[in-house]
């Protein structure tokens, strides 16, 4: 047997598992060079674009997107970087406003600055969080050729100079994270991201997930081309894409104009994160990441979505993701519908919402048994349609195994995508 920690909340869980059990990683490489250096290429010397501090001469103000606490993206150090840039081009601090783009989600906290602004920018630039329920915040920009209608808040496009950044990793509906996600859903209201978001579900001839949109699809992802389509309404003036290890360091990082940097990082990702299996485990450890991807229910679960398929089916996950925020109410309404037919009746009637999150665990559970540890109830977990279980109990059904088995552990799951061969 050998020792194996797993990610957990803020700290660890320790397990022994079979000596022949395989650990798969993420990208955990180190920068090549400092993230300082990158970033000066990143700004300085972009794709597609005039330098940051070239574009800033001239403007008034400046408003930065960044994702919320629930996500790394290395704001804490790029954004020291940006803000030096539009000041040296003379951009007051006080008329530069960093926003939290969180579209429909509610993660926007006065006490993350630190956080994610870094200790040096706190008190000096404005810190806000999107609103997406109040109509008057937006206006319509256009309608997308798949007849989402567009509305953007009115302090992105107030901005004299507009700056998204995001951390580009795998998403499951969306392809990856990073680019135009900034913008939509972003700082979208909320009609627009429920409009884009409906894409992940087809409802004839009858409901079920979109093939099309799924984790590492960009091209032919209607949700992906609907968000780009949106987004170049009114796009960003620079957009800055960071990819990151599982220690949360800057490895690579590009910055230019929207598509063109988005697309630089995502073939980093897929360089490092697509993992290959010759076939499926018969059981497999999975860590949602530890803090802050399992923060809450809705973030945890995202980590089966990308990797469920390395077991077999009839197989089992033994799911660790503390969830000390809990799980919102509608996800759990949403997946304790057990009766496929009922499920999609409620989906296609508009009486569920976010229906594609119920559809993937409906698709998940269908393959697998997953184990749950977690600081979610046991009444809690069995809503999700999952066992609870606790770290000891997990020990003993691991002491169990047969050597004929196979099996894997990810102990640290960052950014992966399984594929089997």
């Amino acid at each position: 047997m050998k020792t194996v920690a797993i990610a957990y909340g803020s700290g660890g869980i320790a397990l022994e598992v079979p000596e022949a059990t395989a650990t798969i990683a993420p990208n955990s490489q180190a920068p090549c060079v400092s993230e300082d250096k990158l970033l000066e290429e990143a700004l300085d010397r972009p794709l597609a674009s005039p330098p940051l501090q070239e574009l800033a001469r001239g403007k008034r103000n400046a408003v930065i997107l960044i994702a919320c606490r629930t996500r790394r993206t290395g704001s804490d150090r790029y954004l020291k970087q940006i803000v030096r840039r539009l000041v040296e081009a003379g951009i007051p601090e006080e008329r530069i406003t960093v926003i939290t783009a969180t579209g429909t989600h509610d993660n926007f906290r006065e006490q993350d600055a630190e956080l994610l602004l870094g200790r040096e920018l706190v008190g000096r630039v404005g810190f806000e969080g999107h609103d997406c329920d109040t109509p008057e915040k937006h206006a319509c920009v256009g309608t997308t050729s798949r007849g989402t209608e567009v509305w953007l808040s009115k302090r992105y496009l107030d901005a004299d100079l507009r700056i998204a950044t995001g951390r580009v990793t795998y998403h499951y509906f969306a392809g990856f994270s990073g680019g135009r996600k900034a913008v939509l859903p972003g700082v979208s209201r909320k009609t627009t991201v429920r409009r884009n978001h409906s894409m992940a579900v087809l409802y004839h001839p009858e409901v079920r997930l979109n093939p099309a949109t799924a984790p590492g699809v960009l091209d032919g992802n209607p949700i992906h081309e609907d968000m780009l389509e949106a987004a170049r309404f009114v796009p960003p003036d620079f957009s800055l894409n960071t990819v990151l290890n599982t220690s949360h360091q800057i490895t690579h990082a590009f910055g230019g104009e929207l598509e063109t940097s988005h697309r630089a990082a995502v073939r980093i990702v897929e360089q490092f994160d697509r993992v290959h299996v010759e076939s499926p485990y018969d059981w497999m450890i999975l860590s949602a990441g530890g803090a802050p991807y399992d923060v809450n229910g809705i973030q945890a679960i995202k980590a089966l979505i990308g990797t469920y398929q390395a077991v077999r089916p009839g197989g089992t996950i033994f799911f660790f993701a503390e969830c000390p925020e809990g799980i919102p109410e509608w996800l759990l309404q949403a997946t304790e519908v057990q009766d496929p037919r009922l499920l999609r009746e409620r989906i296609a009637s508009g009486t569920l919402i976010l229906g594609h999150n119920a559809l993937w665990l409906e698709q998940i559970r269908r393959h697998c048994r997953i184990v749950m540890v977690t600081e979610l109830s046991p009444a809690t977990v069995e809503r999700l349609g999952f066992q609870y279980a606790k770290a000891d109990e997990v020990r003993g059904q691991l002491s169990r195994l047969t050597v004929e088995s196979t099996h894997g552990v990810i102990a640290h799951l960052g950014n992966l995508l399984f594929a089997t061969s």
